[in-house]
């Protein structure tokens, strides 16, 4: 059908890299000469979707939340996503059912979190999170997010800037299985892609949490590219010969989804370092001042308060480590600490929501 419809365009030729495997005589732009009659036949069936939550309560500070999810449903097989990501989050639970067997109890709260509907405008989550909103801007501490566990070999991260050392250092204790004797952190450095990207204002169920909810977030997987992305060979036959042939990967994803997991519900301090927050927020300034005067911008407009404000986050990040060693020793001390680390990203949105799109309340 596509070789038909292509063969009838007209107009000026395709740039080369727009250039397919089609048997062409050559790849147009159009317009016509012929005209296609499209008929598209939808599915309106109302349904009801399901969110399935397990709970694991924090011996400590069963009030405060440690949050880990992924999607369930998938356009077509779901191979690469999000079935890998759902078997890891299942394979995570039975570890962690058998630590509990075992007499291990975290400190904080642990809710491991299955999302429906994610491929409808991530439905699942967002419902969920606007529904418990209250609770989970006083009490959550982070939600750690899996939705294309693996799609190819090399590991890679977004997060808020906070937990860039966190993820660091885990990558540290896990094996990169396609180097063996290297770490992850290793092999990252080795092929100069060690940065941890930024979460985006969609693309996964992190958004609820991160641009409507301030809570700190990350989002894993494997992979750069994704060629079969939400096709009909997104299959377990692509990924057994293509995505992870030895499902090694999958392993190595379980290991830094559930240490990311285990650091945060047992650190006594949480392991958030805002020093690196800060130096990112400098790095946004100065591109911002870039571009003012690119533009020629008004002399009224200045960063002056942008740097102060930087300013004073670092120097609050600074206190906080140093007065880490006390709060290990003194438990209302320890509390107030965590919180105000928690609470530091809740800063960073405003109640009133961004300009024309007031359900995003991060800046």
């Amino acid at each position: 059908d596509a070789t038909l419809i292509m063969k009838s365009l007209d107009g000026p030729l395709a740039p080369p890299h727009w250039h397919g495997a089609l048997d062409l005589p050559a790849y147009r732009l159009g317009r016509g000469p012929a005209l296609l009659n499209f008929n598209y036949q939808s599915n309106h069936t109302i349904a009801p979707i399901r969110n399935v939550f397990g709970l694991i309560k924090g011996s400590e500070e069963p009030d405060r939340y440690v949050l880990l999810g992924n999607h369930r449903d998938a356009w077509t097989f779901g191979a690469g996503d999000p079935n890998g990501g759902t078997a890891t989050l299942l394979e995570l639970a039975e570890r962690l059912g058998k630590l509990l067997k075992e007499g291990w109890n975290p400190k904080r709260s642990i809710l491991l979190c299955n999302w429906d509907a994610e491929e409808y405008a991530l439905i699942g989550s967002t419902e969920w999170v606007e529904e418990n909103y209250d609770l989970l801007f006083s009490s959550a501490v982070a939600y750690l997010n899996v939705d294309e566990a693996v799609k190819g070999p090399g590991f890679a991260a977004k997060a808020t800037p906070q937990l860039d050392d966190l993820i660091q250092e885990i990558a540290k204790e896990v094996e990169d299985t396609d180097n063996p004797g290297k770490t992850i952190y290793e092999s990252l450095v080795s092929n100069s892609s060690v940065n941890i990207e930024r979460l985006g204002g969609g693309g996964s169920d992190y958004a609820a949490f991160i641009q409507h909810s301030g809570i700190p977030s990350t989002d894993f997987t494997f992979g750069k590219g994704f060629p079969v992305y939400h096709s009909l060979y997104d299959n377990y036959m692509w990924m057994a010969e293509f995505g992870d042939p030895l499902f090694h990967r999958h392993v190595s994803m379980g290991t830094m989804w559930g240490l990311a997991v285990l650091k945060l519900a047992d650190a006594t301090l949480l392991p958030f370092n805002y020093s690196t927050y800060a130096d990112n927020l400098h790095t946004y300034v100065n591109v911002l001042e870039t571009q003012l005067n690119a533009v020629e911008a008004p002399a009224r407009v200045t960063t002056v308060p942008l740097h102060k404000s930087i300013a004073k986050l670092r120097k609050s990040a600074i206190h906080i480590t140093k007065s880490a060693k006390e709060a290990k020793v003194n438990l209302k001390l320890r509390r107030c600490l965590n919180d105000r680390l928690v609470m530091a990203e809740r800063a960073f949105t405003d109640s009133q929501g961004l300009p024309r799109n007031p359900w995003y309340k991060h800046m």
